[in-house]
């Protein structure tokens, strides 16, 4: 089976808030998709922020720290 070009979606946890995520990434020139948005992650309340790679992956980088 072979994947195809955008059809996957990976979370990563960071220890920064997702206001410096988006204002990292916006730095970068990375589009966010959506977020921060609120979401429940296996250890409680986390904000979530969403962009896509550049295979069109769907990439969610998840903060317990809001």
């Amino acid at each position: 089976m072979h994947a195809l070009p955008g059809g996957n979606d990976l979370c990563f946890v960071t220890a920064v808030t997702s206001d410096d995520v988006v204002e990292h990434l916006e730095k970068c020139g990375v589009s966010v998709v959506q977020g921060p948005v609120a979401r429940l992650g296996a250890l409680g309340p986390i904000t979530s922020v969403y962009c896509h790679d550049p295979d069109q992956n769907l990439i969610e980088i998840a903060s317990y720290q809001g």
